[in-house]
């Protein structure tokens, strides 16, 4: 970005950003029949959703009229505990006649990718500490989701691998 923008003018790109990616995850849980795909970008949904509330609150304080935001991100395993159970019960389903969420994978990683490089920008631009603060923990929850959709697009299309990378060896009788 050629000239500095505001707070409140990255407040309101990060708005529709967290917005948008809510729709997206929503869209792609609503096509997808897979028990895996649907219940993490149902999770991401309500994280974007998050996200929001987030913001809101830091509009307002900048606007004075709300307290500090509180910027305590779940951590990446509270992430992974909210689909572990998904994950346990993913090999009692066939993927046959089911839409498959490889390629939404993909795109959520890519649209994860490009909204964490635009936080890691905010983080410069900001004017206020608040406004950095919260960037940066946006950021952070946007590298948690980023390796969460990559763990899971691991676990999708590589089993045999993403188990071994876990020390989750599966033992064929062989």
């Amino acid at each position: 970005m050629s000239e500095t923008m505001s707070d409140i003018e990255l407040i309101e790109l990060a708005l529709d950003t967290e917005s948008s990616g809510n729709d997206f995850y929503l869209d792609a849980a609503s096509k997808t029949d897979h028990k895996l795909a649907r219940a993490a970008f149902e999770v991401l949904a309500k994280e974007e959703i998050r996200h929001v509330e987030l913001i809101e609150a830091l509009s307002r304080t900048l606007e004075g009229e709300g307290g500090p935001v509180e910027t305590t991100s779940p951590e990446k395993k509270e992430l992974e505990k909210r689909v572990k159970t998904v994950y346990e019960k993913a090999g009692d389903e066939t993927t046959e006649d089911k839409m498959e969420p490889a390629e939404a994978y993909e795109k959520a990683i890519e649209l994860e990718k490009k909204i964490a490089a635009l936080y890691y920008g905010y983080i410069e631009e900001c004017q206020s500490d608040a406004a950095r603060r919260l960037f940066k923990a946006l950021y952070q929850e946007e590298q948690d989701h980023l390796g969460l959709l990559e763990d899971m697009l691991g676990y999708l299309t590589k089993p045999d691998q993403w188990f071994i990378d876990r020390d989750m060896i599966l033992l064929d009788g062989a």
